[in-house]
């Protein structure tokens, strides 16, 4: 311990901590500790450390940081994930260790998880995920004085005499000074009441001559805060909008330019420019040119063929996961076999070659066949077989059987003369028909014998450059030199029909068409880099949907993933292959979010809907969905995956929502209880008297009643033990209900469905009627609350804010932005967010900080009306049921931000004088590097 005057140390403190995550937090906490107790006219009571304020410029930096360590007292390590993983953390502490003691080394969490085994006399490094474990493991003796300062994050400003922050400071400076915390808590509080005393008696001889003085000063800072704070604002409303300008022509300067406009000013318009931000197209650049791109038919791979050969990736695109080389030339055309197993690729010297691709990253050559002299234009497997059909220069068609021994081609047809021709080839998905490019602007139909021998159908007039089957085998769609393709039906091959002429806003030619697994959707790429989205519901009416522009150079080739969800396009439109600018460009290939015929920003899909308001387990790693009557793992590391089936009377499904402990499920037919401790094996608790099943199923929020629809009534249902009913509330059917005000209030729809009726339940055996809520010509539709805020959709599209008070019901706000009835509302658990969704296909991000004024945020695409929508209990997911599907978008700033950075190449310093022209470069998502501070 040393005492004022008889100091051995230069610093008392040392901080150690991660400049990325708690530059603010360490700040502050220096703050407080050095004015923790220290005379008015002192600067400080006790010296302190930090990089920040006590380095200069220096060659030499690790020598002056180890010097002050050497003079430092106490080791005090700020510890968070990023700090555990932070190199200069971890080398600060490895000094300490071995020039002093680890019982000099106090701890601040300020994010993460910190636990004890007392047993083992160790930290349990299965849990705590602040700390380095290798500097720290078997440090301690004894469990280390650590205090929570994760709340500090919460303030962008605080006193150094905010009273929270003086208590937790005081639990470092005891030991530092050697004196209770109580003692050092009573000094503290005497110094700061001498203090006040002076300060008010100056104050009162002084307040008539500076009091006008004052008040202009304090008066102007507060207007130079508000300036600057606009200043951000505006700035961070720019950047979202120059971001959603390049989102698909620079996929990775927008997500840089999101990150960067949350970081200037966390916005309700940047928080929901990153809830949309999965709409930004992810970009596979390759080695020379884009020739090809094919999906797994069963999911799991994605293959990419260009210049340097083939690419196998994970079908998020995030993961390369091998290549597969070519002998000679260029890979031109590529297509999986049907079980996935194996990968025909084609080359521009004639080379067709099969490939085991079961182990993804270790592809091996099965067989290879040449057809002829020709470069390969196109191939695609036939049926479930190892049979091909290849076309090579000259359109000559082939079929080429690698089920013998020897791979040989068992029927060729003769080609052409004429030069200029594209050479593409497709066959129907049972295999029995081939369609092949033709001289003069023509497409070949031909018949395909179980030998494996080709018969000419039909020859129709059509451009042929582009050739694709829907699912369904009776129609074909065609592409060419025209602006349109063309769609034939093709169910009788000796004289197809034409259907339906797509005639987009491309230009340049169509050179690449694409049916989606389904056949509800086509995909167009023309000449000019576009790409033209088509509703197929009716395939003799098509719709356009929406329309791509991300590419600059001709779309060569476009495939759907297997669950529809992802479109995947090859163009030449990358970086120049030469360092001069002079050679031809590389490759790309786009991934884009689709939903059907329309953009999507999902990042999950779940093919089962009918989503209760109550749908996540505790954690949010489980999702119960009720048509089937499944619970789904969902914690956004893997694909998500079924769980378990619930059993129920109904064919159609049930409702079924989580309690607030998150393993009891309560299901709607019949009504009954379930304990999911074990989401793999569900096990039945209690089955209710009510078995001809409720349409609505929602626990109060400590779990103790649970309201369920009864025709149209709606009764109150007690939990403990054996369920029984409390009470039956007169209510529309099939009608939306919430509890409010901590579950002593519930709200329902009234059986004429022309207002909200509020029931104080908070007996619940006699519940009575509180306020009520007139919505005037509109019908009441959804329900959402969030404490004594009510908010209601209607009939007429507009979301309106409540504030309900016993029997009192005051109208807050309104904004409409639906087109159709609101069907769905939910709020996100910190109550700041909400969202809406609508019979119009869309959802609606709206900012309720203040519930006055309801603004929106972001619109959401999820390509149908909705069927249930809900957050997850700690607020990291929204989940939107639409019918049979579901859809899931990431809502944490933090993580969608990290996820961005993941994704993109760091903003270069041109690239931030073009749209940040007045700021000093600081990319978003690059730690500081150690030249004048340190990343510790």
């Amino acid at each position: 311990m040393e005492q004022a005057g008889e100091r051995v140390h230069q610093h008392d403190v040392f901080i150690s901590y991660s400049h990325q995550l708690d530059d603010g937090p360490a700040t502050a906490f220096q703050a407080a500790v050095e004015h923790f107790g220290r005379p008015f006219y002192r600067s400080r009571d006790l010296r302190v450390f930090r990089d920040k304020t006590n380095l200069s410029a220096s060659p030499h930096l690790w020598a002056d940081i180890e010097k002050a360590l050497g003079e430092s007292a106490w080791l005090i390590v700020m510890a968070s994930p990023l700090a555990a993983e932070s190199p200069w953390v971890r080398k600060e502490i490895r000094w300490w260790l071995e020039h002093r003691s680890g019982d000099r080394i106090l701890i601040a969490l300020t994010a993460g998880t910190i636990a004890w085994d007392a047993e083992r006399g160790e930290f349990d490094w299965a849990r705590t995920d602040c700390l380095p474990r290798k500097e720290l493991a078997g440090a301690f003796t004894q469990e280390p004085r650590w205090v929570d300062l994760t709340w500090l994050r919460e303030h962008k400003r605080i006193s150094p005499r905010h009273t929270r922050l003086v208590q937790a400071v005081a639990e470092f400076v005891a030991p530092v000074r050697g004196r209770s915390k109580a003692e050092l808590i009573g000094a503290h509080l005497r110094r700061q009441l001498r203090f006040r005393q002076t300060v008010t008696a100056i104050s009162v001889v002084l307040a008539v001559l500076l009091g006008i003085a004052v008040v202009a000063g304090v008066r102007a800072n507060e207007e130079s805060d508000r300036a600057a704070e606009r200043q951000l604002v505006a700035t961070s409303r720019q950047l979202v909008a120059e971001a959603a300008s390049i989102q698909d022509s620079q996929p990775d300067l927008a997500r840089q330019l999101l990150v960067q406009a949350y970081r200037m000013a966390p916005t309700a318009q940047a928080h929901g420019a990153l809830v949309a931000s999965a709409a930004i197209p992810d970009v596979l650049p390759t080695d020379g040119s884009s020739q090809g791109v094919a999906y797994c038919p069963s999911g799991g791979l994605l293959a990419t063929a260009a210049d340097d050969g083939v690419t196998l990736y994970g079908t998020d695109g995030n993961r390369r996961l091998g290549l597969v080389g070519t002998a000679r030339g260029s890979a031109t055309a590529v297509a999986f076999g049907q079980d996935c197993g194996v990968l025909a690729v084609g080359d521009a010297f004639g080379h067709v070659r099969l490939w085991s691709v079961s182990r993804a990253d270790e592809p091996r050559l099965l067989t290879a066949v040449r057809p002829d002299d020709g470069g390969v234009g196109g191939l695609a497997f036939i049926g479930r077989t190892l049979r091909l059909a290849v076309i090579t220069d000259g359109a000559v068609p082939h079929v080429v059987d690698f089920e013998k021994p020897d791979a040989e081609v068992t029927d060729s047809l003769p080609g052409t003369t004429l030069a200029g021709i594209t050479e593409t080839i497709a066959v129907s998905p049972d295999g029995t028909l081939v369609a092949a490019s033709y001289e003069g602007g023509k497409v070949r139909l031909m018949s395909l014998t179980e030998e494996g021998g080709l018969t000419v159908e039909s020859t129709t007039n059509s451009p042929s450059d582009a050739l694709a089957f829907s699912p369904d085998g009776q129609f074909l769609a065609v592409g060419g030199e025209e602006d349109s393709a063309r769609l034939w039906d093709v169910s009788d091959p000796s004289r197809p029909s034409p259907a339906a002429l797509l005639g987009a806003r491309s230009s340049l030619g169509v050179d690449s068409v694409a049916f989606s697994t389904s056949g509800r959707s086509l995909a167009t790429g023309a000449g000019d880099g576009t790409i033209q989205l088509w509703d197929m519901s009716d395939p003799l009416r098509p719709a356009q949907g929406a329309r791509l522009t991300g590419h600059s150079g001709r779309v060569k080739a476009l495939a759907f993933a297997p669950d529809g969800r992802t479109l995947a396009s090859a163009a030449s439109d990358g970086a120049t292959r030469a360092a001069d600018g002079s050679d031809d460009l590389n490759g790309t290939v786009r991934l884009w979010r689709v939903a059907e015929a329309e953009r999507s920003s999902s990042r999950v899909f779940l093919p089962d809907g009918h989503m209760s308001a109550q749908p996540f387990g505790k954690d949010g790693h489980v999702l119960a969905l009720g048509s089937p009557s499944t619970l789904w793992w969902v914690d956004g590391a893997a694909q998500p995956h079924r769980l378990s089936t619930l059993t129920t009377f109904n064919q159609g499904g049930q409702q079924v929502s989580f309690a607030p402990d998150g393993r009891t499920l309560a299901t709607g037919t019949p009504l009954k209880m379930w304990d999911t401790s074990d989401p793999l094996e569900p096990r039945e608790l209690t089955t209710t008297a009510l078995r001809q099943g409720a349409d609505l199923v929602l626990f109060s929020p400590d779990g103790d009643l649970v309201a369920a629809d009864e025709d149209d009534r709606l009764g109150l249902w007690s939990t403990e033990d054996e369920p029984r009913r409390l009470a039956l509330l007169p209510a529309a059917t099939r009608s939306p209900a919430v509890f409010l005000d901590d579950g002593r209030s519930l709200a329902t729809v009234t059986r004429a469905r022309d207002a909200v009726q509020v029931w104080d339940v908070s007996t619940p055996s006699e519940p009575r009627k509180a306020a009520t809520l007139r919505t005037g010509a509109a019908r009441p539709t959804s329900l959402a609350a969030s404490d004594g805020t009510l908010y209601v959709g209607d009939s007429h599209g507009a979301v309106t804010a409540w504030r309900v008070r016993g029997d009192r019901a005051d109208r807050l706000g309104s904004s409409t932005r639906h087109t159709t009835a609101v069907e769905d509302l939910a709020v996100h658990p910190q109550g700041a967010t909400a969202a809406s969704g609508g019979a119009d296909g869309s959802v609606r991000i709206w900012d309720v900080s203040g519930p006055e004024n309801p603004r929106e945020s972001a619109v959401l695409d999820v390509g149908a009306g909705t069927d249930g929508m809900a957050f997850s209990a700690d607020g990291h997911t929204l989940a939107v049921s639409t019918g049979g599907a579901t859809q899931m978008w990431e809502a944490e700033p933090s993580t969608i931000q990290q996820q961005l950075c993941a994704q993109s190449e760091p903003i270069t310093r041109e690239q931030w004088a073009q749209y940040l022209p007045d700021r000093t470069y600081s990319p978003p998502c690059v730690e500081p590097q150690p030249t004048v501070e340190t990343s510790a």
